[in-house]
């Protein structure tokens, strides 16, 4: 069968699929360097031959995608708005107010944005200003990082459908004393549309910096996010990234994280999940060194009908490394949360240490979990632990603290708190992690 009889029984069979191949090809293409439009074409090729992922696929078995799937539409450059300008605001974070970069709908602002002083060949910018000034190339390294997503669905549509996005070039030898915050705000109350943010992280050798990666609505609406993250440390180098999902509770929102770390580098991942009637964050990363210390860490508290799924995999290739992974969940209401986390260890990766626990807490009977660690080990040489827990708020806790004056919503809501209060503490930027515990509070208190 050939290409063009393959796009066509696609687009015959997955309207879904269709609707991105064909925003794709109505894509402006004038100015874009060829290795850009060779991996749009790639992405391509690669869509007609995909089917969408269901129930039959072992990665997508919890879940039902109808709402995705069946819904149509618009591209982000079809439906760009200006960013609103006070919710901006109330979503600034002062540490970072000489470094934050703003889109709406997808698209970049630069009049709601500012980027000053950050050090000498510091560069934080977007897709769209690197193609107005002719730059492209500047990042043409470090896009297509890692393979391990070449026949996801999603990583194949972001490649043929971004457009936009943050970039963020760190040289060597360079601490960027303050956070960096790309703030992707939507405006819901338009016509649905999707948008393909590529964002791309890269620490060059004895490099720092610190980055919040934040998705907001001003109005709640129906929408779909589809990120692709590229994250590289160079040697030495230091990468700390915050992650917060806000998206509309009408909205759906598929990420992949990809990492690739060199020797002695040290990566720490804060991934917070509040928001999205359908969330999907999957991370993988890849060890290219030895003396590697990576943590990927992540709260999630969903209530109603939500759906959140987390999947993670940390790929031990070579020897002396670290990795951490703590992931606590919140489930209430009819809400549903699975988690598979994947622990490699190769054959010639000696002296690893690695640690992952996922703990779940359900706050109704009709909360539903799932969840997968896994250990594939190869190498004899090794410390590794995984492990799941699954519970309830104790009466015993509850009985303590009500025979001390609280009553039983007080002391739900503080256990509730203390329970998920761990993943935020390591969180080094003070007014976002006492932003992010307020509004934590505050979701205790409601339910």
């Amino acid at each position: 069968m050939s290409l063009a009889e393959k796009k066509q029984e696609t687009m015959a069979r997955h309207p879904f699929i269709a609707q991105f191949i064909d925003h794709s090809n109505s894509r402006d293409a004038d100015g874009l360097p060829q290795w850009w439009s060779e991996s749009r074409t790639d992405a391509l090729q690669r869509l007609v031959t995909l089917d969408v992922p269901g129930p039959k696929d072992e990665e997508w078995k919890f879940l039902n995608l109808k709402s995705l799937y069946n819904a149509t539409y618009l591209s982000e450059g079809a439906a760009a708005t200006e960013a609103d300008e006070a919710f901006v605001k109330e979503r600034s974070i002062p540490e970072a107010k000489a470094a934050t970069l703003v889109f709406s709908n997808g698209r970049f602002k630069p009049a709601a944005s500012n980027v000053d002083g950050l050090g000498e060949g510091v560069r934080v910018t977007s897709w769209s200003e690197l193609r107005e000034a002719g730059d492209l190339d500047a990042v043409r390294d470090h896009v297509g990082i890692a393979d391990f997503w070449e026949d996801d669905l999603f990583y194949n549509l972001n490649g043929a459908n971004f457009e936009d996005g943050a970039v963020i070039l760190v040289p060597r030898e360079t601490v960027v004393e303050v956070p960096i915050h790309l703030l992707y705000v939507s405006d819901g109350s338009g016509e649905r549309f999707a948008a393909h943010p590529r964002n791309v992280i890269v620490a060059g050798e004895n490099a720092e910096v610190t980055v919040i990666e934040e998705y907001a609505t001003s109005v709640d609406g129906e929408y779909f996010h589809n990120v692709v993250d590229e994250i590289s440390l160079g040697a030495n180098a230091e990468v700390r990234h915050v992650k917060v999902q806000r998206d509309s509770k009408e909205a759906q929102h598929v990420a992949r994280n990809i990492i690739t770390l060199e020797s002695n580098s040290n990566y720490e991942a804060t991934a917070v999940n509040l928001g999205a009637a359908f969330s999907r964050n999957d991370s993988y990363a890849r060890f290219d060194g030895s003396s590697i210390e990576c943590t990927l860490d992540g709260l999630v508290y969903i209530g109603g009908t939500q759906v959140s799924d987390t999947h993670t995999a940390i790929d031990h290739a070579l020897p002396d490394s670290t990795s951490y992974q703590l992931q606590k969940v919140i489930v209430d209401d009819r809400a549903h949360s699975i988690f598979n986390g994947k622990i490699f260890v190769r054959e010639d990766a000696q002296r690893i240490d690695s640690n992952q626990l996922n703990q779940n807490l359900l706050l109704s009977r009709r909360a539903r979990v799932n969840t997968k660690p896994q250990l594939e080990i190869f190498a004899d040489d090794v410390v590794c632990s995984h492990g799941a827990t699954v519970g309830q708020l104790q009466d015993d806790q509850l009985f303590y603290l009500m025979t001390r004056g609280m009553d039983e919503e007080r002391a739900r809501s503080l256990l509730t708190y203390a329970f998920a209060a761990e993943v935020l503490e390591d969180i080094e930027v003070d007014s976002l992690r006492t932003r992010l515990e307020g509004l934590l509070m505050e979701q205790t208190t409601r339910n």
